[in-house]
């Protein structure tokens, strides 16, 4: 069968299906176009985005993906790789992993080549599609589709069906739901489109139709070419289009050693077992509601397989000292606690980290001075290290690919200080004080963060204070009694992991306060003219890190304000509603303060 009849066979099997006409006859109705007009853009939409497995293009796509990743040493804990080839005997695998690099798809494609499981039909963004590699690319199974359907009813019904089709196939799938690269390193919002494409056609399929299952996946790179651009992006820079030119000096930047890249995967998710949970969760059989909820369980399940690399914990430690240099032994006693503690919530790390001894941090140290994120000056009495000049983006996105972990403990610290700061003349005691403090800062990164159930949180919030200070929750802490601890802390991580997201947030909540509230709302302007503010507010030292002037940061910022009504328009009401933003903030940057001061105290 030659491609042409492939393409044909899947199109008209589409067409041919019960499911097509009703669909057909919705659109119809929908649209008030003829019927011979909806089948010839149902056809173009199909043939457009249909794929199929084909051997020999698919080794000629391995040994392709095989010498674009040459940059790396593929590190795969198989451990669960058994279980989930047993599973897609049964069932349709849908790999959801998160999306840091290009070369992601080909990575994951090479961790599963040799443990029984057939091709991922892959989805991939349509400006992607350069030929001739679009030819082979269909032919080993990737799906071009396109990013944006607005205005157009017949593709995403074509998409639902072509996915639904797929599944009686009982083909595996695979697509990155962040809808884009991670640009700060941390796992991004998901994109609900194609879920919901997935569950519709789950659904239509019927109660009789095998289930699928959904399987997290986590990859992570010691080192990425694409960062230095990615954190140009995220300064306000202008993202390269994808080309013929682009693709090639992309893979010939592949030919340096960049360490590993660490594949991990997460508990499959039943996609029948997941929507009733969520449904039963949400009380409704609206998919509007339940689909974000599988969403956010399978980003939970992603950041808890990932694993913690030593370029990770060296960002970390290097990352917002006041632009200081540091010796060795300086560096192992920032980590040395931080390992400690990770070692102690026993926190999956890979396999080479080994920062506890000198010799294991400065192999650690030598392939980030190698990439250039990290400067050796070895000039003096002994080498000291650094972040290099206009790196810190670049090292942050290593770094931010764990704040995750460390997301209870930096709120916890934040709430602490503001608790202490509202003195013993407050409403509530000083353990009350703090949980409601923590869960307003909560609230103010709950678009930047997966965070756990109201109950779930307190639970973990008690776990940490445990940690850092045990049996506080049950003695009458004073507001001195806690800066005391706080000062007596060796491990502060509240101005790492989130410094510069409140910060970033701040300088927007104030420009926002200065915008007309009767006037429409430019959202593009308004972070424009925030990162300017914020570049000038770093020259003049007033911010503490350049992380913050971040468009992808900033943007948070504007579905908080959304989600508080803040966006208008309005009158005198909205101003000082946006004014309670901004002091909300200010607060919490005030205290972000307070800890870097007592972290650097020494």
């Amino acid at each position: 069968m030659n491609d042409t009849d492939h393409e044909r066979r899947a199109v008209e099997l589409v067409m041919g299906s019960a499911q097509y006409a009703e669909t057909l006859a919705a659109l119809v109705e929908r649209t008030d176009r003829t019927e011979a007009d909806l089948m010839a853009d149902s056809r173009t939409a199909l043939s457009e985005m249909s794929a199929y497995v084909d051997e020999s293009a698919s080794r000629v796509w391995d040994r392709m993906g095989r010498w674009l990743t040459r940059s790396y040493e593929l590190d795969v804990d198989t451990s669960r790789l058994a279980e989930l080839a047993e599973l897609g005997r049964r069932h349709s695998l849908v790999f959801l992993p998160n999306h840091r690099s290009y070369l992601d798809p080909l990575v994951l494609r090479a961790a599963t080549t040799g443990h029984g499981f057939p091709s991922n039909y892959t989805l991939g963004g349509i400006n992607l599609a350069m030929w001739p590699l679009s030819e082979l690319g269909k032919r080993s199974g990737l799906i071009f589709i396109r990013r944006s359907t607005r205005d157009d009813p017949v593709y995403p019904a074509m998409l639902r069906l072509y996915l639904g089709f797929l599944l009686r196939q009982h083909a595996n799938l695979e697509w990155y739901f962040e809808g884009g690269r991670t640009r700060t390193g941390k796992l991004r919002p998901p994109r609900m489109g194609v879920l919901r494409y997935l569950v519709d056609a789950f659904q239509a399929n019927g109660d009789d139709a095998d289930d699928a299952y959904l399987v997290p996946v986590s990859i992570v790179y010691d080192q990425q070419h694409e960062v230095s651009a990615l954190s140009r992006e995220e300064s306000g820079g202008t993202k390269a289009p994808e080309s013929l030119t682009w693709l090639y000096r992309f893979a010939r930047a592949q030919g340096r050693r960049r360490g590993r890249v660490h594949v991990r995967f997460g508990p499959p998710l039943s996609l029948r077992g997941a929507l009733a949970d969520a449904g039963s969760r949400a009380a409704t059989d609206d998919l509007t509601a339940v689909v974000p909820r599988v969403a956010f369980e399978v980003a939970h399940r992603i950041n808890d397989a990932t694993p913690i690399t030593p370029s990770a914990l060296v960002a970390f430690g290097l990352l917002d000292n006041d632009g200081r240099a540091m010796t060795l032994a300086e560096t192992l006693g920032v980590l040395e606690p931080l390992v400690d503690y990770v070692r102690r919530r026993q926190l999956p790390l890979t396999a080479d980290v080994d920062l506890g001894r000198p010799a294991g941090l400065r192999k650690a140290l030598a392939t980030l001075v190698r990439e250039g994120v990290v400067v050796e000056y070895a000039g003096g009495l002994e080498p000291v290290y650094a972040i290099a000049p206009d790196r810190q983006h670049e090292a942050a996105f290593y770094r931010n690919t764990v704040t995750h972990y460390f997301i209870d403990r930096a709120i916890l610290e934040v709430a602490l200080v503001q608790a202490a700061e509202a003195g013993p003349d407050a409403e509530d005691d000083v353990v009350t004080a703090t949980w409601k403090r923590a869960l307003a800062i909560r609230d103010l990164l709950k678009y930047e963060f997966f965070f756990a159930t109201k109950r779930e949180f307190d639970t973990q919030l008690r776990y940490e204070t445990d940690l850092m200070m045990p049996g506080w929750a049950e003695a009458s802490a004073t507001p001195n009694d806690i800066i005391e601890q706080l000062s007596t802390s060796h491990l502060l991580l509240a101005h790492r992991v989130i410094g510069p997201f409140l910060e970033a947030y701040s300088v927007v909540a104030d420009r926002l306060v200065t915008r007309e509230p009767a006037a429409p709302l430019d959202g593009d302007g308004l972070i424009s003219e925030s990162l300017g503010v914020a570049h000038q507010r770093w020259l003049q030292q007033e911010l503490h890190s350049p992380e913050s002037i971040s468009k992808d940061l900033m943007g948070g910022v504007l579905k908080l304000a959304g989600n508080r009504d803040l966006l208008g328009p309005g009158g005198d009401e909205l101003r000082q509603s946006r004014q309670r933003l901004a002091d909300e903030l200010a607060a919490a940057v005030d205290a972000i303060a307070v800890l870097r001061s007592l972290a650097l105290k020494d």
